[in-house]
């Protein structure tokens, strides 16, 4: 029994130096926790606010807003929006509400639905500048007042006799940012033409302007908020203008 003495008392040996071992790696993980944690960077206490010129740009406008950013994290550029002028967006049509869409337009058979696009922008405008009518009203008063081509394009002087003087068009025989800018500052509703992806020439009412592009009632496609067309003016074609005329209260 006496041999057995030196093999009891190695595996208690190895045993301590094991627990020990444990212990020195616990401790040195720990550290390195710890380590960690306290250098990294660190949030700026609350309600700071970025710095002059770093601005988080919304659609349209550009607002400053609370940073949650580390410090030592590099802040993007800031995006500018320019916002352009604007007008009023009270009234929104479709030229395929079937109050109207089936309606034939001047003398060519086309009907609303399918053709009446311009029409229905302008009853847009008129709406908007507070004459109250429907793109189905404007296309029955166009037809009663020579308001359309026989092959059924619409004549401006027609928006003068159907409203007794109160709404009035502006032809631009070119297209560009000033011109269109104009009519807004004045009050009138530009109607943009432009070519859909279809081929065809489609019609629209401008609202507003900004870098990103033009804002935009679409008669094909009724929304809750006008709709952002995203190209420059070098996609437009045409532009009319409509707003008040002479008769108008808003011109007194």
């Amino acid at each position: 029994m006496m041999t057995t003495g030196p093999n009891i008392k190695k595996p208690i040996r190895n045993w301590v130096y094991a627990a020990f071992m444990v212990r020195i790696i616990f401790t040195a993980s720990l550290l390195a926790v710890l380590t960690a944690c306290s250098t990294a960077p660190l949030p700026p206490p609350p309600h700071t606010s970025l710095p002059p010129g770093q601005a988080v740009a919304s659609t349209p406008v550009v607002r400053a807003v609370p940073s949650t950013l580390p410090a030592i994290i590099s802040r993007p550029a800031p995006v500018t929006i320019y916002q352009g002028p604007s007008l009023p967006d009270r009234v929104a049509f479709s030229q395929k509400d079937p109050r109207w869409s089936e309606h034939k337009m001047g003398g060519s058979g086309a009907r609303m639905g399918r053709e009446g696009c311009l029409v229905t922008a302008t009853a847009m405008a008129l709406g908007n500048i507070g004459i109250d009518i429907d793109p189905g009203e404007l296309n029955h008063g166009l037809k009663q007042n020579g308001g359309y081509t026989a092959t059924g394009q619409l004549i401006w002087s027609g928006i003068d006799k159907v409203t007794n003087g109160r709404a009035t068009a502006r032809y631009h025989d070119r297209v560009s940012t000033d011109i269109i800018d104009s009519c807004m500052l004045d009050g009138f509703y530009p109607m943009a033409r432009f070519i859909l992806p279809n081929g065809r020439t489609h019609w629209s009412m401008i609202v507003s302007r900004s870098s990103r592009g033009f804002y935009m009632r679409d008669p094909l496609h009724p929304s809750q908020t006008p709709l952002l067309f995203p190209r420059d003016v070098s996609a437009l074609e045409a532009v009319r203008c409509v707003g008040p005329g002479k008769g108008s209260k808003m011109r007194q």
